[in-house]
């Protein structure tokens, strides 16, 4: 500890997430500038990469292309402005519930992963299930660009910056890659404050993700072929060859670009150059590896050349709004600091921001062992502490298990939830849990409950829908609480179940179609006629538009696919292309806008199997044109199969 006139008097010794810890002090002065080179950094590689984002060749870039007046606006460092406000908001107990209000709050943009969580988010689903359920792009590169903040809050205590990054990347890419990348980005980060070494930080960033991994065994590759002698374009094809993908944004490869240049690189200017030329997801890959170098070179060694045409200011993309951003890096960078302070605290990580003290690190971080009970956790499902609010130790805990095909019923279909409801107290709880349903909804029956301290009770409970299911459908599950066998107290735990869509299918054989219920906005031939052979398989359904508006309506498909909007052929597409069922850059050839009227209109589509599974998902979103920034959202009110 320190006393009152700055001296250390005592070194009190702990463990903290597996590492052996004493007192460590971070000068003030240290964590400034190790914080304001990482946003500085990161603006020069985000600005250097955004124009050329998604193209996939070998590129040849050497400088910026021509600027405004400062850097080039980039979700890389909009969305890590949010997360900032967020930490202000709610403090250092900051989990992904609220990293998810944040999102439908202050976020409006449609990309990939991002629409469909916001989509979920918005019908009242909460992470992990908003960021897994019907999401086909967990594997990608939205979240490992958001890990910076997650570092700079927490420094010098990688263990803490890869949690943050849990709840961050689980809001929109639950169980998937992405939730590594961003964990292996936060963990390297935060150990630059007080590890120089590159190697030896790549392996700290590597103990805490899985071993086995996509994005873990890219990086092992990569290592090894800079080791055996490779150069970068040789490196740069096998990392295509071996853990290539044709989306442009899954994060195995472009982490692993990431590092290459890193690796590589023989300056801050060869090293974002090699990164970004390397193509695919360049604004991700420069911008991450300019905010690593930035924190350890700090603003001072930065190249001028680099620094002066972006400055300091701190441009925010329009669909980001409603909350004060930073208006330039001195601000993001103080107001990162003071969060961070609080963290460090909160956590207790014996680490100390001291303004005169120089900095010392008392920490063994080999000693951390992984985080594998992050990593075993479930997408299917949500846990929630009770009484809701509680930060630490709980009088109970839920949790609310959907299964494989998530949070989704059809009109007049059965389904089934997992609740294991967990006694957290010292002391026995007595009393019911039972279910609060839609008129018209039946399900099973209430249960009486005696449980001693750490006691779960699990209830498999059967949920039944009338025939009125709405697009969003609120239950609620109701924990009474008895005392002297009277009734004590209540506590209620909403949750959502969303309308399935409900589609007549048919195979090639030219049998007779069948009813089938699809959770999500994918056609899946196969659990409902057994989809094996090659041929035509149809789904027919009716589409129900509340309101008149202007539309755009989507058939993304790994094959040739035909979509008939009230028997007229509006999609028309021969060709097999590649596989893209995002709102906002679907294929041409596989969407059409109009303004469609209220009412029901019958949809049909048809989709060639051709060697391949088929993959095909119907999607109705706005179209570019909105009245305010952030368009290409998805319809959450329009019911299919009426």
């Amino acid at each position: 500890m320190i006393n009152r006139d700055g001296i250390i008097i005592t070194f009190a010794d702990a463990h903290v997430g597996g590492f052996r810890v004493g007192i460590s002090i971070l000068n003030e002065n240290d964590y400034y500038r190790i914080v304001y080179g990482g946003w500085l950094g990161k603006n020069i590689g985000g600005t250097l990469g955004a124009p050329v984002e998604g193209r996939k060749e070998l590129l040849s870039l050497t400088f910026y292309p021509k600027l405004p007046d400062g850097p080039l606006e980039n979700d890389d460092l909009d969305l890590q402005l949010v997360w900032l406000h967020a930490l202000e908001q709610y403090g250092p107990s900051l989990t992904a519930r609220e990293l998810g209000q944040e999102w439908t709050e202050h976020v409006f943009f449609p990309f990939d992963e991002y629409g469909y969580a916001l989509a979920n988010l918005r019908r009242g689903l909460l992470p992990p299930v908003a960021g897994w359920f019907g999401n086909p792009f967990t594997n990608c590169m939205g979240s490992p660009i958001r890990s910076e903040i997650w570092a700079m809050a927490a420094p010098g205590a990688p263990e803490v910056a890869a949690r943050y990054a849990y709840e961050d990347a689980i809001v929109d890419h639950a169980g998937g890659e992405g939730v590594y990348g961003e964990m292996f980005f936060a963990a390297l980060e935060s150990a630059v404050f007080m590890e120089k070494d590159r190697d030896r930080l790549i392996e700290i960033g590597l103990t805490y993700i899985p071993q086995d991994c996509r994005t873990a065994l890219a990086l092992r590759d990569l290592i090894r072929w800079h080791k055996e002698g490779y150069d970068w374009k040789e490196a740069r094809e096998l990392v295509l060859k071996h853990h290539g993908h044709s989306n442009f944004t899954d994060a195995p490869q472009n982490i692993a670009f990431t590092i290459l240049g890193w690796l590589y690189g023989e300056s801050f200017e060869d090293a974002i150059l090699k990164a970004v030329n390397c193509g695919y997801d360049t604004d991700c890959t420069a911008a991450t590896l300019g905010a690593i170098l930035g924190m350890l070179l700090g603003p001072d060694a930065l190249p001028e050349k680099w620094v002066a045409p972006v400055g300091e200011r701190v441009v925010v993309s329009p669909p980001i709004k409603g909350f004060p951003a930073p208006k330039n890096l001195d601000e993001l960078t103080k107001r990162t600091i003071r969060m961070g302070k609080q963290i460090l605290a909160a956590w207790d990580t014996g680490i100390i921001v001291h303004p005169d003290l120089p900095t010392s690190w008392n920490r063994e971080d080999g000693a951390a062992a992984p985080p594998a009970e992050l990593w075993e956790r479930g997408v299917t499902g949500n846990r929630y502490r009770l009484p809701q609010g509680t930060i630490g130790c709980p009088d109970a805990e839920l949790t609310v298990d959907y299964g494989p095909s998530g949070p989704a019923i059809g009109a007049g279909q059965a389904t089934k939830i997992a609740f294991r409801f967990t006694n957290r107290s010292g002391v026995p709880l007595e009393g019911s849990v039972a279910l609060v349903l839609p008129e018209g909804w039946s399900g099973s029956s209430a249960q009486s409950i005696s449980l001693e301290p750490g006691e779960s009770l699990d209830w498999e409970a059967e949920i039944r829908a009338s025939n009125d299911v709405r697009s969003v459908n609120r239950l609620e599950f109701v924990w009474s609480r008895s005392h002297d066998h009277s009734p004590w107290n209540e506590q209620r735990v909403a949750f959502t179940l969303v309308r399935a869509s409900s589609w007549h299918v048919s195979g090639p054989d030219g049998g007779e179609a069948v009813q089938a219920f699809m959770p999500g906005n994918r056609l899946d031939w196969s659990s409902a006629v057994g989809e094996e052979s090659d041929g035509v398989y149809t789904a027919r359904t009716t589409m129900r538009n509340p309101a008149r508006r202007q539309m755009r309506i989507i058939a993304a498909a790994n094959a040739p696919v035909t979509l008939r909007l009230n028997g007229e052929d509006v999609i028309e597409c021969k060709e097999t292309l590649a596989f893209m069922p995002a709102f906002h850059r679907a294929p041409r050839q596989q969407w059409f806008e109009l303004e469609l009227d209220a009412g029901d209109h019958e949809i049909e589509v048809e989709a060639v199997r051709g060697g391949n599974p088929l993959e095909v998902y119907v999607l109705p979103v706005s179209t570019r044109q909105t009245t305010s920034p952030g368009a290409f959202y998805y319809y959450t009110d329009v019911l299919w199969g009426v």
